[in-house]
């Protein structure tokens, strides 16, 4: 995907911000039951556990970014096709969803409510809703309008 190590956490970071909170938020207020907190002043009811989800797996991702870097060295262009990053993202995926299930967020709610396979097709659901317009906007969006993001390394600021 990227040739660097800090382009790959600012470009992650940025569409984490742009696009996966905002999908996030909405998902959030989608999935919410009576009993869930609610927002100040609007008083829509709104779920934590998307945020948890989401956070967690930019953490992962975060944290796997320089086994990525590691690995492109040893391909003849130095980069991480599109193909990769599709695949290792359903990957950084299923890593959250195994840490789900150890118990990583068992302190947010009892196990018996967070493992059920209502949860983890609200969890797939999610994801899929945050991963296909990330994917599309990397495509699309951050190269059409950021032409200079592929030449840096993705880093901002960078000359």
């Amino acid at each position: 995907m990227l040739p660097t190590l800090k382009g790959r956490w600012l470009t992650r970071i940025l569409l984490f911000l742009w696009i996966g909170v905002p999908i996030t938020f909405i998902f959030s207020l989608l999935v919410a039951g009576p009993r869930s907190p609610s927002l100040p002043f609007a008083g829509w009811h709104y779920d934590i556990l998307p945020f948890q989800i989401l956070s967690l797996l930019l953490l992962v991702g975060l944290i796997l970014d320089p086994v990525y870097i590691y690995f492109q060295q040893f391909r003849w262009e130095r980069d991480w096709p599109f193909a990769f990053q599709f695949f290792f993202s359903i990957v950084e995926f299923v890593i959250v969803l195994a840490l789900v299930w150890w118990g990583v967020l068992d302190f947010t709610r009892p196990a018996s409510q967070l493992h059920t396979s209502e949860n983890y097709l609200l969890f797939t659901i999610h994801f899929a809703c945050v991963f296909i317009p990330s994917f599309t906007a990397l495509l699309g969006f951050v190269q059409i309008f950021m032409i200079r993001w592929r030449f840096k390394g993705g880093e901002w600021g960078r000359m």
